[in-house]
């Protein structure tokens, strides 16, 4: 669930919008949600740990790294990426994205940062830290108590052609987002939040779709995501459940690190 939401804060693009269909959700499916309680959201959230494969399974999973591809079909770009993840909360991303070349991000020790050949080094900050650092928690489906301070069930809607439940998150800071999960198998469908960014506050909304299993749990391996005007494709291609990761991958590149001693005063 994680990992091609995550891809959204490469630096690549904004984060797009969604909010859709609650009146017309209020007339055809009131009487149902009348007639047959809602389920809490904290038993559609630990369903979904279930459905994909159990928390036995993600346990035993303690670094993963992601390979794919990056497409923006209306640009006309086609990229790779790969991100590299460890328990409990480390992160490093690369995308190589043809003429724009080369965009880092990375969270480690609780420090979020990103570089690319446009916008150069720089250290997150307020919420687009908070974000990022929320968003590296290793096996976050398992671990959502950690993540969110508040879920609540807001009803079901249809999103991708399914009916879903509409469930809203809300993190110790920054604003909730939204995730619909699959009334029939569980599974999340559709994501969509307001996300803090260096241009300020985007919405986004992404689609996942064709789980399959790394290492005992499914995950999405196509995601659709819309933001600020611009769409993107990701397309994973393999998940290495438990390779080596060499511990010198999360440290940050030179020029990101003398920020971050800078800001601390060395």
């Amino acid at each position: 669930m994680r990992k091609l939401t995550r891809l959204i804060s490469l630096g690549v693009v904004g984060l797009g919008t969604a909010g859709l269909g609650m009146f017309a959700w209020g007339v055809a499916a009131g009487g149902l949600a009348l007639a047959q309680p809602l389920p809490k959201a904290e038993t559609i959230l630990d369903h979904y740990v279930e459905v994909t494969g159990g928390k036995a399974a993600y346990e035993q999973h303690k670094t993963e790294v992601l390979r794919g591809t990056i497409a923006f079909p209306a640009q006309g770009l086609t990229g790779q990426l790969t991100r590299y993840s460890a328990a409990p909360d480390k992160e490093y991303s690369v995308v190589e994205l043809g003429p724009i070349g080369k965009i880092e991000s990375g969270v480690a020790n609780g420090i979020a940062w990103e570089k690319s050949v446009i916008l150069g080094p720089r250290v997150k900050n307020g919420d687009e830290k908070e974000q990022a650092v929320r968003e590296s928690r290793f096996n976050s489906p398992l671990e959502w108590r950690k993540v969110y301070s508040k879920v609540e069930t807001a009803g079901v809607e249809t999103a991708e052609g399914e009916e879903c439940y509409k469930v809203v998150l809300t993190p110790p800071s920054g604003k909730p987002e939204t995730q619909f999960f699959s009334r029939k198998s569980g599974l999340l469908v559709k994501t969509t939040a307001t996300a803090a960014s260096q241009m300020g506050e985007i919405n986004v909304e992404v689609t996942v779709s064709d789980y399959k299993s790394f290492g005992g749990v499914l995950m999405p391996t196509r995601s659709k995501q819309k933001a600020g005007g611009q769409e993107l494709e990701v397309s994973v291609t393999s998940v290495g459940v438990n390779e080596a990761i060499p511990p010198d991958t999360f440290n940050p590149p030179g020029d990101v690190k003398a920020l971050i001693d800078k800001a601390k005063g060395n």
